[in-house]
């Protein structure tokens, strides 16, 4: 398989190739079950296609992914394009009913299931071809390599978006788009020496562009069992990891653990964290505690690709940068912005809060089978993300809060991450998040949701502490406690269940 003459950059698979050619003995993928190095890999990919085309995998087939993260992963993302189709990701957590719209929802063609999902595979897969990653009958040794050559406008993979605001969808991404936003300039400075830990499912973009950063920049992908706190801390020490990506919330429980458990990480360099907002109060705390680069990502799956990154050289404490640790960086390469005011569409100048408009080559064409929703996010090529937020004068990008959960009381706009904000600094917090609910008299009325990291903090401490930083029509009228926020497999807060509190543990 040649590069494509049409091809503007080096594909991730022509950087495989180079890889196994080059470093053919260097580890490309390490798990509990299965560690590859270049030269099995790519030839894994390549008997693993041919096994694919012996069951009818070929341009325009669709193919589901169910299972966690696992080096395998790699093996059929390969060989999946290297037959011209599709890789789906597919939520392992849902229940079997939901796994089973999402493949009827996008005509899946073949699944495959990871490690110990063979089971539920062949309980949703009804009609489909199916094939199990639970050992090596993907990729046998007679398998023939039966590659095929892509297209720009091959369709290389589907993600379903978190469903935080409504009903999943899917998003497919061409190969030209996906290869543009891989390729596109990153601030991680990956090397072939690096050791990525791949942390967020690759059923979904963070996950799956982690791992095709791998490919593409040869580094050594390191998977592991669980992914709880105390797991990620022994695998950066026991791992030599250097590179990880991280939500905050988990982030949040890493310097946390390493707080009550301090060791020492020597090798650890970069981390990347995103997919939800995090508070001033985590951030310093873990630029304190790590000792090393942190680095802030900011995009949506419809996106394709980062729009935003604040680099690690940004993420600095003295007065003269600290207030850019509150944005989400600047435009990533080959993206532009436009803040529009909500309703009429006009731009907006810098420092004026409007929705928030992107536009780039790594962007989607559209969701699978939704065209009304297409229409309401896509406009002249740019993307709507449903995010409020301003740009300042020197570029940097402050997102403020979505648009569909803006709090109107009394007519004033509460941004709830403004309230979040001011509760986090409260020590006793661990995790709180603001919704509006329902109120005869003004509307709306603001409520908040608190974790807290000890028994004993009340209503009126969360109350008392919001009235010295915030006008009294942004302080909570109801603070309700939880042990846990309730949030999708990508870490972001459901807020349409925060209501649901109400009725729970209170002060």
């Amino acid at each position: 398989m040649t590069q494509h003459r049409n091809w503007p950059v080096r594909t991730i698979d022509e950087a495989v190739r180079e890889h196994a050619r080059t470093r053919p003995d260097a580890l490309a993928v390490v798990s509990p079950r299965l560690s590859l190095n270049w030269r099995e890999l790519d030839e894994a990919a390549d008997r693993c296609a041919g096994h694919l085309a012996g069951h009818g995998v070929g341009p325009g087939s669709r193919v589901g992914w169910l299972g966690g993260n696992d080096a395998a992963f790699t093996v059929v993302l390969l060989a999946a394009w290297r037959r011209r189709a599709s890789l789906v990701g597919l939520n392992w957590r849902l229940p079997a009913a939901g796994q089973r719209e999402a493949i009827g929802f996008v005509g899946l063609t073949h699944l495959i299931s990871g490690p110990g999902f063979a089971e539920r595979g062949a309980e949703v897969a009804s009609g489909l071809t199916t094939h199990s990653a639970a050992g090596e009958r993907l990729w046998p040794d007679d398998a023939p390599g039966e590659t095929l050559e892509p297209e720009p406008g091959d369709e290389a993979i589907v993600f379903f978006t978190s469903g935080s605001t409504g009903v999943p969808k899917a998003v497919p991404l061409t190969r030209m788009a996906n290869e543009l936003g891989v390729a596109n300039r990153t601030v991680h400075r990956f090397g072939s020496e690096s050791r990525q830990l791949i942390v967020p499912p690759v059923f979904h973009l963070a996950g799956a562009t982690w791992v095709q950063y791998g490919l593409r920049y040869g580094t050594t992908q390191v998977y592991i069992a669980e992914a709880g706190p105390a797991a990620i801390v022994d695998a950066f020490a026991e791992h030599g990891i250097t590179h990880a990506v991280l939500v905050p919330t988990l982030l949040r429980a890493i310097v946390d653990n390493l707080k009550e458990h301090p060791r020492k990480l020597p090798h650890l360099r970069h981390i990347a964290y995103g997919a939800s907002p995090i508070t001033m109060s985590l951030l310093k705390e873990a630029i304190d505690v790590l000792g090393c680069e942190l680095c802030q990502i900011y995009g949506m799956t419809e996106a394709g690709s980062p729009v935003t990154c604040l680099p690690p050289e940004d993420h600095r404490l003295d007065p003269e940068h600290a207030g850019r640790l509150s944005s989400a960086g600047r435009l990533t390469p080959g993206v532009e912005l436009s803040v529009r005011e909500p309703g009429s569409g006009a731009e907006l100048p810098p420092g004026v809060s409007g929705e928030l408009y992107f536009r780039s080559p790594y962007m989607m064409r559209g969701y699978i089978g939704r065209d009304d929703a297409t229409r309401e996010v896509l406009a002249d090529g740019w993307l709507n993300t449903r995010d409020v937020g301003h740009v300042d004068e020197d570029g940097y990008v402050y997102v403020e809060g979505r648009s569909d959960h803006m709090i109107v009381t009394g007519g004033m706009n509460v941004h709830p991450g403004e309230v979040e904000n001011v509760i986090d600094q409260m020590p006793e917090v661990l995790e709180c998040a603001v919704y509006g609910a329902p109120d005869e008299l003004w509307g709306q009325r603001v409520c908040a949701v608190v974790v807290a990291r000890e028994d004993g903090l009340t209503e009126r401490a969360v109350t008392d502490h919001c009235r010295t930083y915030l006008p009294g029509y942004k302080v909570p009228k109801t603070v309700s406690f939880l042990p846990a926020l309730p949030r999708t497999a990508t870490g972001k807060i459901v807020r349409a269940k925060l209501g649901d509190a109400d009725g729970e543990a209170g002060a």
